[in-house]
C-alpha cells in the first residue's frame, strides 16, 4: 500500500491494524461462538403469534427492538473499517453511513454522496455531498471527512484499500466543503459500482476518528458496547435521512446457536434473529412468525488452489465440477431454497445475467475419467471447512456423499472458525469460503486476477488479466460487457472456484416488527438497513 501517497493527517485513536489477509476483505460472514443468550435478560413482551402476511402499514415512531444476531465473539469491533464478523456488520451499519452503497435489488445507490462522476478518461472521480449532513457530535460530513476516511483506510490496510484502486491520494483535494476530487494514476472506471459493491468497509468518518468512542453519520448513536455480548444503540435525532430512524433503541445482542435463537424469539427475548437455516422455518411459521427466505447472489464456493497439486491440472479442476448434483445439494442443504449457479459469480451483474453457458451438470463418469487421465483416479482429497455461513459444513458432506457415489474419495476436514482461519485459509489446496454479492468486476479484482489479496484460489490466467484490465479502464458499457463475459468463460472452463449455488438467506421476526425488505446480496436483515425498520 505505500505506493498510494498517504495524506498527512494524524490518526488519533487506536488503530488495530487485522490485516487485509484475515478474511474481511471476502465479505464473509463468520458465524458461531461468543455468544451469551443470557445478556438479553428474561424480560420483554411476547413476541406474538400471528400471519406471516402482516399489512405492513406506515412507519410509526418508537420502539427498542432486540436483534438476536448470529455470530460474534470477544474480537468484536465497531470500527468503521476493521469489520469481519456477522455482528459487526450488524452494529456498524447503525453507526455509519457509506458514500455509495448497493440496495436490496443489487443496484448502486447514493447515500452520503449526491453524484459520483469519472473524466472522459476515468483518471480523475468527482464526488459531491449532500448538503447539511451531520456526524453524531454535530460536526459536518464534509470533503475533508472523505479525504480523512479514506486515508485511514489506506494506511491502516483496512480491507476497504482493495477497491479504491490506483488512487493518488497526494494528489486528491476538497474542490470546496463538499466536493472530492480524486486523482488516479491510471484509469478507474468502476470506482462508483467498487464504492457500492464494498460499501461495509468504506464508512465515512469525522477527522481523528476514535474507534474506541466511535462517531459516524449513522441512523443511530453508541450507547454501550460489550464485545461478545451486547451492544446499545440509541436513535440520531439529527439523521439526515428525515424522518427516519424510527426506532428510538437497537439492542445487538450475540446469539451462537441457530437453536438459541429460535427460542429466543419463541419466548420473546428478541424480536428479530437471522442466518438461518431451513430447519428452523417450519417450527417458526407454525408459531406466527414472519419468516422471510431471500433469494441472493451470495456463493460458497469449493476453491481449489490452482499452484498446488492435484488442481494445477484443469482436468482435475473440470472433473470436480461435474461430481455435484446440485439440484439435489440445495434440497439436502437448504430444502430447495436458493438457486444452481454455474460456477462463476456476479449474477446480478447485467454482463452476467445476460450470457448463458452450459449448465455443469453432475456426470460421474467423466469425471472419474478425468481423474484417470490426470493420474490421480485413486488420490483421496481433503476438503477442509468450517461453519463460517449456514450451510457450509452441509455442503461439504453432501459433496463427498456424492463423490463417493462415484468411486472417488473426498475426506471431509471440519475446523473450529479460529483453527480454520488460523491454518487452512488461502493455505490449503481444498478448502470453501463465502462471498455475498458484488459487482463482477469488483469481486474479480479482489478474488480472481493474479495477486488478488482474496484469491483463495491463486488463480492466474495473462488473458484473463488482460481482460480485467481493459474492463476496469474503459467506460465504454457495450465494451465492458463483451470483457467481462470473456472473463465469465475462463471462470467456467478453468476457474478454481467451484459454485454449486446462491445461497439463500433466512432471517425472521415477530409480526409486530416492520420495515425489513429481502436483499439479494447475501446479508440478513436487508442488509441491516436498520433505519427503515419500525414496530407497531
Amino acid at each position: 500500500m505505500s505506493d498510494r501517497n498517504p495524506l498527512d493527517f494524524s490518526l488519533d485513536g487506536e488503530v488495530t491494524r487485522r490485516k487485509l489477509l484475515k478474511g474481511a476483505g471476502a465479505g464473509m460472514l463468520v458465524v458461531g461462538g461468543g455468544g451469551i443468550l443470557a445478556a438479553c435478560g428474561s424480560s420483554g413482551s411476547s413476541a406474538g403469534t400471528g400471519s406471516s402476511q402482516v399489512s405492513e402499514g406506515s412507519p410509526v415512531p418508537g420502539g427498542v427492538l432486540r436483534v438476536g444476531a448470529q455470530g460474534g465473539s470477544n474480537t468484536d469491533t465497531v470500527d468503521a473499517h476493521n469489520v469481519l464478523s456477522n455482528t459487526d456488520f450488524a452494529r456498524t451499519a447503525q453507526l455509519y453511513d457509506p458514500l455509495v452503497r448497493l440496495n436490496t435489488k443489487g443496484q448502486p445507490e447514493k447515500v452520503l454522496a449526491e453524484s459520483v462522476e469519472p473524466n472522459k478518461t476515468a483518471t480523475q472521480w468527482t464526488i459531491k455531498l449532500k448538503k447539511g449532513v451531520k456526524f453524531h457530535d454535530g460536526s459536518p460530513c464534509n470533503a475533508q471527512a472523505i479525504l480523512y476516511t479514506f486515508n485511514r483506510i489506506i494506511t491502516g490496510e483496512f480491507p476497504g484499500a482493495n477497491v479504491l484502486g490506483p488512487l493518488d491520494l497526494k494528489k486528491s483535494k476538497a474542490a470546496d466543503d463538499l466536493t472530492v476530487v480524486l486523482e488516479y494514476s491510471k484509469p478507474y472506471a468502476i470506482l462508483y459500482e467498487a464504492l457500492a459493491g464494498r460499501y461495509e468497509y468504506l464508512y465515512i468518518v469525522p477527522p481523528k476518528y476514535n474507534p474506541k468512542k466511535p462517531i459516524g453519520t449513522g441512523p443511530f448513536k453508541l450507547k454501550s458496547f460489550t464485545p461478545g455480548r451486547e451492544s446499545v444503540t440509541v436513535k440520531f435525532d439529527e439523521y439526515w435521512d428525515h424522518p427516519k430512524p424510527y426506532l428510538d433503541e437497537l439492542h445487538t445482542i450475540n446469539v451462537n446457536e441457530e437453536t438459541a435463537q429460535v427460542s429466543a424469539l419463541q419466548s420473546g427475548q428478541v424480536d428479530v434473529v437471522n442466518n438461518l437455516t431451513a430447519a428452523s422455518v417450519s417450527t417458526l411459521e407454525s408459531g406466527g412468525f414472519i419468516v422471510s427466505i431471500a433469494e441472493t447472489g451470495g456463493w460458497a464456493p469449493i476453491t481449489m488452489r490452482v499452484d498446488q497439486e492435484p488442481f494445477k491440472d484443469n482436468r482435475v479442476r473440470e472433473a470436480m465440477k461435474l461430481v455435484i448434483d446440485r439440484p439435489t445439494m440445495l434440497q439436502s442443504v437448504f430444502s430447495g431454497n436458493g438457486n444452481v449457479a454455474n460456477d462463476h459469480f456476479g449474477r446480478y451483474t447485467p454482463a452476467v445475467e445476460s450470457f448463458q453457458l452450459p449448465q455443469h451438470e453432475q456426470d460421474l463418469e467423466k469425471a472419474a475419467s478425468l481423474l484417470k487421465a490426470a493420474g490421480h483416479a485413486d488420490t483421496k482429497f481433503q476438503l477442509y471447512t468450517t461453519e463460517i455461513a449456514p450451510g457450509e459444513i452441509q455442503t461439504a458432506e453432501v459433496f463427498g456423499t456424492q463423490a463417493e457415489s462415484g468411486g472417488i474419495k473426498i475426506e471431509v476436514i471440519k475446523q473450529p472458525t479460529t483453527e480454520f482461519f488460523a491454518r487452512s485459509y488461502l493455505k490449503v489446496p481444498f478448502a470453501m469460503d463465502w462471498w455475498a454479492y458484488e459487482p463482477y468486476l469488483v469481486t474479480a479484482g479482489q478474488a480472481t486476477v493474479t495477486g488478488a489479496v482474496f484469491s483463495v484460489t491463486n488463480f492466474s490466467d495473462p488473458s484473463y488479466d488482460k481482460y480485467y484490465e481493459e474492463a476496469t479502464s474503459t467506460l465504454d458499457e457495450n465494451l465492458q460487457k463483451e470483457l467481462i463475459q470473456q472473463m465469465v468463460k475462463i471462470d467456467w472452463a478453468e476457474g478454481g472456484n467451484i459454485i454449486p449455488y446462491n445461497f439463500p438467506i433466512i432471517d425472521s421476526w415477530a409480526n409486530n416488527v416492520h420495515g425489513i425488505t429481502p436483499s439479494v446480496l447475501g446479508q440478513a436483515l436487508g442488509n441491516f438497513q436498520f433505519q427503515n425498520f419500525w414496530m407497531s
